[in-house]
């Protein structure tokens, strides 16, 4: 037996070995300093609370959700972001309910929802309104044939308010109401955290607030400028 050989052949593939492990030691090194950093404030949104407003997903009205935190700064679809509050989506009723895919398609979804979260809070009493800035009127010779002009055959319509806690999860107020016509402004609670973010009371008492933004900034009436306010029905 050729013992030369054979100690030739175990000194390479003692090389070998050490050639890979080498390799991988660099991969390994190299894939460690190419991972890039983890955002530690964005990369999962955060939220105390959500506030939930629905209404009826059948109709095209549209319906705004505004919040006014207790250091009076104040959500909507004229300023989606405020503070630790941010309007998710300013939904328009009907009109973005509709989409067309890549192939054509045209794909509707009934849903009337508007959310704003609360990522942080400021410790006080937190205030819920609505507003209706526009609906469709239904004549009642639409339905009955017959002639009744300006009649608004489904007056009353209904929306659902939420106030949910994260964490832990809770839904804390509840509670479900009419409108009526393009315009009101409705209440639809009042609630109070702590420091903590705990819910500490709500309450019904009547809010303002959007009147007092109207009044101090001059709003234009018409539908084409999405910035604006309607006085009442048409």
């Amino acid at each position: 037996m050729n013992k030369s050989r054979f100690k030739s052949m175990t000194a390479f593939l003692d090389m070998l070995w050490i050639l890979l492990a080498g390799f991988g030691a660099m991969f390994i090194i190299a894939f460690l300093m190419i991972q890039p950093p983890a955002k530690n404030a964005d990369v999962i949104k955060k939220a105390e609370y959500i506030i939930v407003l629905e209404w009826q997903h059948e109709v095209t009205d549209d319906i705004d959700l505004w919040v006014m935190n207790p250091r009076g700064e104040i959500v909507s679809f004229r300023n989606k972001s405020s503070g630790f509050m941010n309007l998710e989506k300013d939904d328009l009723g009907g009109s973005n309910d509709t989409v067309t895919d890549e192939y054509g398609n045209i794909i509707t979804i009934e849903l009337n929802r508007e959310i704003v979260t609360l990522r942080g809070v400021v410790a006080g009493e937190y205030q819920v309104m609505l507003h209706v800035f526009s609906r469709k009127y239904i004549r009642v010779e639409d339905i009955h044939g017959e002639e009744q002009e300006g009649t608004n055959a489904a007056a009353i319509r209904e929306f659902t308010i939420e106030v949910i806690k994260i964490n832990p999860y809770e839904v804390v107020y509840k509670r479900t109401g009419n409108y009526t016509e393009r315009g009101q402004e409705i209440s639809l609670v009042r609630f109070t955290v702590n420091s903590d973010a705990d819910f500490i009371m709500f309450n019904n008492l009547d809010s303002g607030f959007i009147r007092s933004t109207r009044s101090t900034s001059p709003i234009n009436y018409s539908y084409d400028g999405r910035d604006s306010f309607d006085g009442g029905p048409p």
